[in-house]
């Protein structure tokens, strides 16, 4: 007989798990939702946005925070993350084509630091 293990099972016990290895990634992946979601808000607000691209910033809000789905929630993992995920690649893909380079740039700035800087300026009265 062969005394040989042909197929290694790692135990879920270990510091490196699977299962620690999919929490981590999806803790990363919902991170990137809220960043995403959190620089199409301030590009919404931004007063050098063009209509168009507040109109499309406008839609996807409105898609990811709507009850209504593309593909119904109850179908595990498809209904639960990918519509929306795909929702916020083709807007975001949209909005960086219609938007000046550094008006992106200052809202990816002011979604990581959590202050948007038109919100706190000061008017001279």
């Amino acid at each position: 007989m062969n005394d040989g293990i042909a197929i290694r099972v790692r135990p879920l016990s270990t510091s490196d798990s699977w299962l620690r290895h999919q929490s981590a990634k999806w803790n990363e992946d919902l991170k990137f939702l809220i960043r995403e979601t959190r620089v199409i808000t301030l590009l919404l607000g931004h007063p050098d946005v063009s209509w168009h691209a507040k109109l499309i910033a406008a839609c996807t809000l409105g898609y990811l925070l709507s009850p209504i789905q593309l593909i119904p929630t109850f179908i595990p993992v498809i209904g639960q993350l990918l519509d929306d995920l795909a929702v916020l690649l083709i807007a975001r893909k949209l909005l960086r084509a219609l938007t000046a380079e550094a008006v992106l740039v200052d809202c990816e700035l002011r979604a990581h630091s959590r202050k948007p800087a038109w919100i706190n300026r000061r008017k001279d009265v």
